[in-house]
């Protein structure tokens, strides 16, 4: 270095800059390209995601359409393709078809699948109040108030729940649980089932509600 004069130093300070900013530049350059690279694959990836759930859905559909009333054709479909309307459509179909056997056991296992596998679905607290009624069919009233407490159904369903549960309670001769389920019922309190099972409830505790107006009419009109 010694014998380096002044200009081949600045040369060599210049040359080594360059190496400096030249390898700075191709790992800047590789590093855009690695990402390019991934981003790439990403895309080919959610691509191919996609492209399989549709086709996967399609066939659902299509062989939701061919099997019909088959089976043995049906219960493949949420074997196939889980997760699918048409694999809920089928489990649907097998619940109906075996709750309307009277095999509610059966149906009780497809309700349920629709309901865990559906959780986030409209038909998920259907589902639910149906494994409830599959429940009643089998004859075990306790199941069955356990679902209908247990599952928190929102809507319409909520209300049918509650329809349900007072008459398992009535069914059960739990008179207290009843009369408190009844009295949750909303709209529901004025229909005639709830009405007649009430004024036996009360009739056997010997309690008689007084009559209204309303059900005097009839009679007055019957003697005219």
């Amino acid at each position: 270095m010694a014998g380096l004069t002044k200009k081949e130093l600045r040369h060599d300070a210049v040359h080594e800059e360059l190496e400096k900013i030249t390898v700075t530049v191709v790992k800047k350059r590789n590093s855009i390209l690695l990402g390019i690279l991934i981003l790439l694959v990403v895309c080919v990836a959610v691509y191919q995601i996609i492209n399989n759930k549709n086709t996967k859905k399609a066939n659902a559909e299509n062989n939701l359409a061919n099997a019909g009333t088959n089976t043995l054709a049906l219960a493949e479909i949420p074997n196939k393709y889980p997760g699918t309307h048409g694999a809920k459509s089928a489990l649907l179909r097998l619940a109906a078809e075996a709750a309307s056997s009277t095999n509610y056991a059966l149906a009780r296992e497809y309700y349920t699948k629709v309901a865990k596998e559906y959780p986030n679905d409209e038909y998920a607290d259907a589902a639910w109040l149906s494994v409830a009624r599959c429940y009643v069919g089998e004859g075990d009233y306790d199941q069955a108030v356990n679902v209908l407490n247990e599952k928190l159904m929102k809507g319409p369903h909520a209300e049918n729940a509650k329809y349900l549960l007072f008459k398992i309670y009535a069914l059960q001769g739990k008179d207290e649980e009843a009369v408190a389920a009844a009295n949750e019922l909303g709209d529901l309190k004025e229909s005639p089932l709830v009405e007649d099972v009430a004024a036996a409830i009360w009739r056997k505790n010997g309690n008689y509600p007084e009559e209204t107006a309303t059900e005097d009419a009839p009679e007055a009109e019957s003697t005219k």
